[in-house]
């Protein structure tokens, strides 16, 4: 059928609303295939951000608390080296950390 013959028997409002209608549905069929193929695949992009950014958080956490044992391993050896009266100061100050 040709499109002309289509407007002389069903009129334009008909041809109007079937060619609305063909529209929604591939629009609908893109919105169902395309895009939702693409939102789980950068779901999955930050899925993986996420993951490596808990684990460097994790990582500087394991960090900080070597450093805060090693500043009271040199406070408690300044400690004890020191013979002029500062070994109580040193040991207030392991006490702050």
């Amino acid at each position: 059928m040709d499109i002309l013959s289509v407007l002389e028997t069903f009129g334009v409002p008909v041809a109007m609303s079937v060619a609305f209608g063909f529209f929604i549905w591939k629009q609908n069929k893109f919105i169902q295939d395309e895009l939702q193929k693409e939102l789980r695949e950068s779901f999955g992009r930050l899925e993986g951000i996420l993951i490596k950014l808990i684990d460097a958080q994790k990582g500087m956490q394991m960090n900080q608390a070597e450093i805060k044992s090693s500043i009271s391993a040199i406070i408690e050896i300044m400690a004890s080296l020191s013979g002029n009266g500062l070994k109580e100061k040193f040991v207030k100050r392991k006490r702050d950390y």
